[in-house]
């Protein structure tokens, strides 16, 4: 049951692939393999259906025209035999014969000789007839044979030939008896003949046999009447006994005792015979007079020898009126589908951009001329649209830009002077300690990193964003000293990846405000970079004293709707501490798009982590790296 399914899906998949197949075709390949594919169907139907109704047609009228062919053959058969019947009756019309057969027999050899001469001149005008299939004619009385014959020598009678059953039973009844005993004469051995035997009665006493004639005949006569039926070259006729031996047989292909074997065998008179893979048709007639069977055997493709020409010759007119047909067909609709053709092609070619094309054929009258037409106008009005559309595109693509331009220095001139802002008050707090040689340190420090800012792009190597970091770091570590530890880990490979400039610092700036400021304990930052999947992760973190779940969870709702008004508006403390992160945040996602950005982790009294991704688009040479490295150490 499985196996039937499979192959049931099998062969479903088989047929769908070819419908799929079809489907694809040009509507050319299709109308005009359609089309010709039912007038050929149609064709070849009609021209089988017409061979086959010839061809059966044919078949009764042979088989009837053979019938009746047999049939009159065997009608001839027996009056050829009557006539043979009525010669044997001869003597009857002859008063003296049947006279001198009625006296005794006399006792002088003379009278006995003149009694022979004269009967045997009888049976010498029985055999001058037109007939020359009679070959000898005997009378015989119980005592005498009297013969004569065409012969030279005429064949005497078998010396026990009283014994025999054909003598005892024409004594025995008054019917011609007919023989066929397929005998041949010494004289001429090759001639068979067959014989017909009648009792002759006297005439004054009906009762009193007198003697018994015996006529033989060669079977020329019957050949004759047989010969003028001609069934082809692979058949022929063939007349048998009930006792199957064979009379006469004109027959060619087939082997003769199977046909007379099957022809015996069968009760029907027509039947069909296969014999060395060919088939036959036989048919049988009786010979009433002789007990003998007409055999016709004809070939059933000899018979529809001519059929077959009809249908060949049909099957070439109907080829060659379809051949013709198609190409008349084909160039047709080539002709109709050609503006249509040359439409689908002009189609291909707008769907690759070149929307100039214009269909030339659009002012005929038709309906592909009216598609056309559309075809035309819906490019027209594409056209209008796609230049209407650039420069709809144009406009908002510059006015977001310079939108976008205008955010981002809006934001670099928030973190810079909130950077500052912070810096001057840790330096203003160290010359309030007394530290005024740290101080001018860090003056140098915040000096460099302001030139920093004042030369770099917008766009910098991650290694300048470290050193600017690494310059901040050492500015705040010199306010809290050994509460504030950093740790930087960075893959050298990574060092030359293009990020935005003052990227890292709002956010350390971030950690080290609510950690390090937060507690007396040491703080450790920690900074590291890894790539994964083309996207650059920036990761800042520290063990402080965390964020709390409520803090967590508007700090992640203000970076979500990227609002720096919601920051301004909260104003206060808030403000000063949560501007970085969602100016980097905005700044990242603005310049890359929605996916990148800032996420924030963290637990109360665990620390936070603050992870910035942006892809890795590319990378700066290390010459620029390198010369900026030296500018920067010029500056020291």
């Amino acid at each position: 049951m499985r196996e039937e399914v499979r192959q049931s899906r099998r062969a479903g998949g088989r047929a769908g692939r070819l419908g799929g197949r079809l489907r694809r075709q040009s509507l050319k390949l299709k109308l005009v393999g359609t089309t010709i594919l039912l007038f050929l169907v149609t064709v070849s139907l009609v021209s089988f259906l017409s061979y086959d109704r010839y061809t059966r047609d044919f078949q009764r009228q042979s088989n009837e025209s053979t019938r009746q062919t047999l049939d009159q053959l065997s009608l001839n058969i027996d009056n050829y035999i009557d006539d043979l019947f009525r010669l044997s009756l001869s003597p009857y019309n002859n008063l003296q014969v049947l006279q001198l057969l009625d006296e005794p027999t006399p006792d002088s050899d003379l009278a006995r000789l003149m009694r022979e001469r004269q009967i045997e001149d009888f049976l010498g005008q029985m055999i001058v007839t037109p007939r020359l299939d009679i070959l000898q004619v005997y009378i015989i009385t119980a005592t005498d044979v009297y013969m004569n014959g065409r012969a030279t020598l005429v064949e005497p009678l078998e010396p026990n030939f009283r014994d025999e059953a054909w003598y005892r039973d024409a004594l025995a009844t008054q019917k011609a008896t007919f023989l066929s005993a397929n005998k041949t004469i010494k004289s001429n051995p090759g001639v068979k003949v067959f014989s017909i035997v009648k009792q002759l009665r006297s005439l004054r006493d009906t009762t009193k046999p007198l003697a018994v004639i015996k006529v033989d005949a060669n079977y020329s006569g019957i050949a004759n009447l047989a010969d003028k039926v001609d069934l082809g070259d692979r058949g022929g006729l063939v007349i048998a006994d009930r006792g199957g031996n064979v009379i006469y047989s004109s027959l060619r292909g087939p082997d003769e005792s199977k046909m007379v074997s099957a022809a015996l065998a069968s009760g029907a008179g027509r039947f069909h015979l296969k014999e060395n893979g060919e088939k036959y048709l036989v048919a049988t007639s009786p010979i009433e007079r002789a007990d003998w069977l007409a055999i016709s055997v004809g070939s059933v493709k000899e018979m529809n020898k001519s059929a077959a020409i009809t249908r060949n010759f049909t099957i070439l007119i109907a080829a060659f009126c379809s051949l013709f047909a198609c190409v008349v067909l084909y160039w047709l609709v080539r002709g109709f589908l050609r503006p249509l053709m040359r439409l689908v092609g002009l189609m291909k070619q707008v769907k690759l951009g070149h929307l100039s094309l214009r269909f030339a054929d659009a002012r005929t009258g038709d309906e592909i001329g009216y598609i056309g037409a559309s075809f035309n106008t819906m490019l027209d009005r594409i056209e209008e649209m796609m230049q209407e559309n650039t420069r709809l595109t144009k406009e908002v693509f510059e006015t977001r830009y310079l939108q976008k331009e205008a955010q981002i220095h809006a934001l670099l001139s928030q973190i810079r002077p909130h950077f500052i802002y912070n810096t001057l008050h840790t330096i203003g707090a160290l010359i309030q300690m007394g530290r005024t040689e740290q101080a001018t340190d860090n003056l140098e420090k915040l000096s460099l990193i302001l030139r920093g800012f004042a030369s770099t792009e917008q766009t910098i190597p991650l290694r300048r964003e470290l050193e600017l970091l690494e310059a901040y770091l050492s500015i705040q570590k010199s306010r809290f000293g050994d509460r504030l530890r950093t740790k930087i880990e960075v893959d050298d490979s990574l060092l030359d990846a293009a990020i935005p400039a003052v990227l890292l610092q709002p956010i350390v700036e971030n950690a080290v405000v609510h950690s390090c400021e937060a507690r007396r304990e040491p703080t450790t930052i920690r900074v590291a970079a890894f790539l994964e999947e083309g996207v650059l992760t920036l990761v800042v973190s520290d063990d402080g004293v965390g964020i709390g779940d409520a803090k967590l969870a508007e700090l992640r709702g203000r970076l979500a709707d990227g609002g720096a008004l919601q920051l301004e508006a909260s104003g206060g403390w808030e403000l000063r501490r949560g501007i970085g992160l969602v100016n980097v945040h905005n700044r990242l996602r603005m310049r890359y798009g929605e996916l990148y950005g800032l996420t924030v982790d963290g637990n109360h009294g665990e620390g936070t982590t603050v992870r910035a991704t942006l892809p890795l688009l590319e990378t700066l040479p290390s010459s620029i790296s390198r010369r900026e490295g030296a500018a920067c150490a010029q500056s020291k």
